[in-house]
Order: C-alpha cells, then sequence, then structure tokens
C-alpha cells in the first residue's frame, strides 16, 4: 500500500511539474526548400514570425561596419560587437538601430538567411544576463562568412563554449550551397543538413524530444510515433507515454474522444485539454495534444490512428509542398503562406489571427552573385492582407513605411475590415506584377555585375518602387472599406480589383481604363489620385532605372516629364505614354542591343512622334 501511494505521489508530482511549467504556444513556421526541390538555381527559406516581443513589424537595414555595446551572457560585462556583413532584418517596431536590433528572421550578404522557431526547453542559461533567440541570431548573422561557419558560430561558440541562451531554438540556416537545421538549448544541439529537399517545422523538438521530460515525452516518446488501432468505448491509446486519449463513446458513425489527464496550467490559468471531441467516421480531429482519425467502425470497435498534433501538421503542409517539389517557387511559398485551417485540416493555420501581428519573410538565395542578388519578400503583417514586396541585400534604403511600422499597422487594420482570404485574389495579382518584373530586373543586374557595375542603386529604385506601389494599391483597398454607399463600395472594388495585371505595361493599360470608368463613379476621386500615384511611381521608376544602365537616359528624362505633365491633367493614355520607352520587362533586351545601337536619332524620332501624336489624340493643352 505504501509501495502504490509513493508511486501515485510521484506520478502526481510529474503532473504537477508539467502542468506548471507550461508555457503560450508560440507560432512561429519555418519551410526550407533547397537544390533539387526549387524550380531554379536557388535556395527558400520563408519564416512566418507571430513575434515573442509583440509589435508592428519592420525591416531594418544594418550596415557593414555597425559597432554595439552588449553584456557578456553570464557575467553582464560591456562586449563591443562590430557588424561585419550587413544585414536586412525584421523586427519589431523600435527593437533596431539605435537600439540592439533583435531581428526575428535575417538576410546578411553574405547571402545566407536566418529563421528561427522557439521550443520552450528548460535547460537554457539561467541567469539574468542570458541571450536570448535574437541574439544568437544577430551574432552569427553579422560575422558569418557562409553556412558551414554560421552553423559553427550558432553551436561550437553559442553552445559548447558559452552557454549563452536562455531559450532553446530551433535554427533555420539557408545559404547558395545548402540549408541546415539546428535544434539546440544551452547545452546540446543537432545538425541536419539539407542540400536537397523540403523541410517543414515549427515550435518543438525532434531530435532533442527525448530532452525534454516533463514537457515533451509525457506526449509521447517520439516526435514521429504513429499508431493504429481498435479501442472500445472507455479504453485509451497513447503514444507510449503518460498522457493518451480516451474513447468516451463509440456510435454507428462516430466516436467521442478525450486527452486524459484533461487540465494543464498556462500562464497560471487551468485550460482544459480534456475536452469531449466528436469524430466522424473518415474524419481527423485535433484531441488536446493529439491528432486522431477515425479510420472505421467495427461494432463496438474503431479503428483509430493517432499521432502527435503537430506531427499530424507537417504531414497536411507537405500534402501541398509534394505537388511543387521540383519547382518550388517564391510564388509557392507566398501561397503556402496563406494556407488556413480549412486547408490543412481543422489543424493549425499558417496565417493565424489569434496572434496580433504576424509578419512573413520569403528568402531567395541564389548560387550565383548571392552577395549582391539575394532578396526577400516581406508581408508586414498577416500574409492574407498584406502585399509581398522585395529587398534585395544590396538595398541601401527601404520605402519609409516598411521601415516605420506603418505598413504593418495598414495591414492589421485590412485584416480587421476583411478578415482571411477576402483581398488574396486582388493583391495576388499585384505580385505576380512585382515578381515578373523583378526577375526582369535581377536579369539585367546580372548582366550589369557581369560588366563591373554596381547594381545596388539600380535594385534600390526598383524594389522601393514596388514598395510604394504596394503601400499605395493597400490604401485603397482600405479606404474603399470605408464607403458607405453599397453601390458605389462594389463599383468602386471591382474597378481598382481590375487594375494589376502580369506586368507593368498590361497593368499601366488597365489603370488608364480604370481612371477613366472611376470618372463616373461617385466618390472615386481618391482611387483616382492612388492610381495616379501608382502610374508615376512606375514611370518615375523607368526613368531612373533607365538612366544608371543606359546610354539611352537623355531620351527617357524628357518622355518622363511628359507623362508626369499627363498624369497629373488626367489628358494621357497610359499605354501611350509608355509607347516610346522602356519598361523593366526590357531591361535585358535593351542591356544586350546596347553595345549594337550606332545612330539614337530613330529613337528620338519615335519619342517625339508618340509625344505628338498623344497631343492631338488626347488633347493636352498646358495652361
Amino acid at each position: 500500500m505504501n509501495k502504490f501511494k509513493i508511486i501515485a505521489a510521484i506520478f502526481a508530482a510529474i503532473l504537477f511539474f508539467n502542468v506548471m511549467l507550461s508555457c503560450t504556444t508560440k507560432g512561429c513556421k519555418d519551410i526550407v526548400a533547397c537544390g533539387d526541390s526549387t524550380a531554379g538555381d536557388y535556395n527558400l527559406l520563408l519564416k512566418v514570425r507571430d513575434p515573442s516581443r509583440p509589435g508592428l513589424q519592420v525591416l531594418c537595414i544594418v550596415p557593414e561596419g555597425y559597432e554595439y555595446t552588449y553584456h557578456h551572457p553570464w557575467t553582464g560585462k560591456p562586449m563591443v560587437f562590430e557588424t561585419k556583413h550587413k544585414f536586412i532584418g525584421v523586427a519589431t517596431k523600435n527593437d533596431t538601430i539605435p537600439n540592439i536590433v533583435k531581428a526575428g528572421m535575417a538576410l546578411s550578404d553574405s547571402g545566407i538567411a536566418f529563421g528561427d522557431a522557439d521550443t520552450n526547453s528548460n535547460w537554457k542559461n539561467p541567469t539574468r544576463y542570458a541571450w536570448d533567440d535574437f541574439d544568437w541570431m544577430r551574432y552569427v548573422c553579422e560575422i558569418a562568412d557562409d553556412e558551414d561557419d554560421a552553423v559553427s558560430l550558432m553551436t561550437i561558440d553559442l553552445v559548447d563554449k558559452m552557454h549563452a541562451t536562455g531559450v532553446s531554438e530551433n535554427l533555420f540556416v539557408v545559404g547558395p550551397n545548402s540549408g541546415y537545421v539546428v535544434e539546440a538549448d544551452a547545452f546540446r544541439y543537432d545538425i541536419k543538413e539539407v542540400n536537397d529537399g523540403v523541410v517543414v517545422m515549427s515550435n518543438y523538438p525532434k531530435e532533442l524530444w527525448r530532452t525534454q521530460i516533463h514537457k515533451k515525452l509525457l506526449i509521447a516518446s517520439s516526435f514521429d510515433i504513429e499508431k493504429e488501432e481498435y479501442i472500445r468505448k472507455g479504453e485509451v491509446i497513447s503514444l507510449n507515454s503518460l498522457y493518451c486519449v480516451r474513447i468516451v463513446d463509440v456510435g454507428e458513425n462516430s466516436i467521442v474522444a478525450r486527452q486524459i489527464p484533461f487540465f494543464k496550467i498556462i500562464d497560471g490559468k487551468i485550460l482544459k485539454r480534456g475536452i469531449r471531441v466528436k469524430i466522424e467516421l473518415g474524419n481527423r480531429e485535433t484531441v488536446g495534444d493529439f491528432s486522431v482519425e477515425l479510420l472505421d467502425i467495427d461494432d463496438d470497435k474503431a479503428r483509430i490512428k493517432l499521432c502527435y498534433k503537430f506531427k499530424a501538421w507537417e504531414d497536411e503542409v507537405m500534402k501541398h509542398i509534394q505537388p511543387r517539389y521540383g519547382s518550388i517557387s517564391v510564388s509557392d511559398m507566398i501561397n503556402w503562406s496563406r494556407l488556413h485551417r480549412g486547408d490543412l485540416n481543422g489543424l493549425r493555420p499558417m496565417c493565424e489571427d489569434i496572434f496580433s501581428y504576424e509578419a512573413v519573410a520569403i528568402y531567395k538565395i541564389p548560387k550565383q552573385n548571392y552577395e549582391k542578388l539575394s532578396s526577400g519578400w516581406f508581408a508586414a503583417n498577416h500574409a492574407c492582407s498584406s502585399i509581398y514586396v522585395p529587398f534585395h541585400i544590396c538595398d541601401n534604403a527601404i520605402f519609409d513605411p516598411y521601415e516605420t511600422g506603418e505598413a504593418a499597422e495598414l495591414s492589421f487594420e485590412l485584416l480587421g475590415k476583411y478578415g482571411h482570404s477576402i483581398l488574396t485574389d486582388n493583391f495576388s495579382k499585384v505580385e505576380e506584377v512585382f515578381l515578373y518584373e523583378t526577375e526582369a530586373a535581377e536579369n539585367t543586374a546580372k548582366d550589369m555585375i557581369a560588366n563591373n557595375l554596381s547594381v545596388s542603386e539600380f535594385l534600390t529604385i526598383v524594389d522601393t518602387g514596388m514598395q510604394e506601389q504596394a503601400w499605395l494599391t493597400q490604401q485603397m483597398w482600405m479606404e474603399a472599406s470605408n464607403i458607405y454607399d453599397q453601390k458605389n463600395k462594389q463599383e468602386i472594388m471591382g474597378i481598382i480589383s481590375g487594375i494589376w495585371v502580369k506586368n507593368y505595361s498590361s497593368s499601366l493599360e488597365y489603370m488608364e481604363t480604370a481612371m477613366h470608368d472611376l470618372t463616373n463613379v461617385s466618390e472615386s476621386e481618391y482611387f483616382i489620385d492612388k492610381i495616379e500615384g501608382i502610374v508615376l511611381s512606375i514611370c518615375e521608376l523607368r526613368n531612373e532605372t533607365l538612366e544608371i544602365i543606359g546610354s539611352q537616359s537623355h531620351l527617357v528624362g524628357v518622355e518622363y516629364e511628359a507623362d508626369s505633365i499627363f498624369v497629373k491633367q488626367r489628358t494621357y493614355g497610359c499605354g501611350d505614354v509608355l509607347t516610346g520607352g522602356q519598361l523593366l520587362t526590357d531591361l535585358s533586351a535593351m542591356g544586350a542591343e546596347r553595345n549594337e545601337m550606332t545612330d539614337p536619332f530613330p529613337d528620338v524620332m519615335s519619342v517625339f512622334l508618340t509625344m505628338f501624336f498623344m497631343i492631338i489624340v488626347f488633347g493636352y493643352r498646358p495652361e
């Protein structure tokens, strides 16, 4: 009897220790795609950030040579750090220069992208000076020369030598040659190299599963374990551990299940984990920490498939990824960042609104010219209410709203107005144009690099131009949500939903039509002004990029000046404005042909003839 009481007391203590140490669910989600899984000679990393430091998410540039002082992770004594490699991070507003940069994901000019996901182990530096995950990432990002160097710094320096961190992590490193997943806490680590393939992970350990005795081993003996068994009413099924699922009832076409034990304490609150869940035949449901699928019912027995709920989540995400294997692109990553609960069989969505501030970055690391052409695509808040905008590691500026938090705030407000998925189709049209034009710009940049020309200013103009155009487009959708008259609202939404098509050339033609149509709709002045702003932004982008790359810049300046006048006076045709000029999609061809041009006279004539016919056709008369 005494022996039984002792065993029961130990069991109760384990459960109590577990629930008392439970913590709030983290929300970071990462996808790595390397080698033969992608559509080209590049590797990809996606990170959805649900920040542990809540607030508006921004882009921040940390230049090479930047110095700052930070404390030692054990003694607290000041240490001076110098940034060896420029990087662009995604951080919470005010976690940027001149404060200590606390980036949740980052891209360095070594051609390395970094992401992470907390795993909540208690194997950590116990002092008040312990470094957090952002310190871990910053230390590596600013000095690592390549992927292998980054992994060495993460593990040998920060774990073996310094035991620096106060939080355990899944760390994701993607460079031009390969990717790595590093599971680590303050005292141990596991390294997985990804040369070819895809990895999907969130906030849980796999290889270090058994080190979290009171948090994970109570759920399952390993992350990957699955079981299929026939279970009767009142019986339980487990994953070789203490927590289990009890079948409360077996019906003709369904069962009722609940987790045992049925409570946890999270942030000091007792939460039920043993809520009874009805599962229909052929369906899957989440029951506490578990995924339960009802495969069959035979009289009073139910055939159950049981696994950890995040194992089921990974499998569901991979169902979307696998058909694209070998052709995975930035566009695919954008689509996957917008997966919802309904897309993932009731499991955790990639885009989830239980977190107010959720930013996404998608990194593309080419095998060649990675120190200049490594790039990112940034959704300032939830992916469903943001237009992804590009940036390159060589950029020397970011469009202000993406540095100040205004872009994140606007996306946050759009989510509140429209909810999930409503804006996805319209925002995808903008992104299609940006992806098309960015690829053309990168091809031009490759030619410039081959000719020993700097591409920094060129790509900065391209990226900040697109960032401005996304900002203006999102502002239109915000204003549209506030229109009281429902007929006007639907008409205006229908018009602005059609202004972005395939590339800049096509889009400008549709913008011309949209502005003409809007003149016949009341309450449309705001939208006409915003579309004019987008047109001017595109014209200015074209003018400035051509001025950098070509000997034809003396033609473009005249033409852009005329474009501006026509836009401001609304006496122009968008397609005609651009007839005599070049768009980004023409830049590569222009660069190839530039050396063959000996007589610019025919082009001068085409510009002036174009302007002449514009004045005749559209009736431009200076005031």
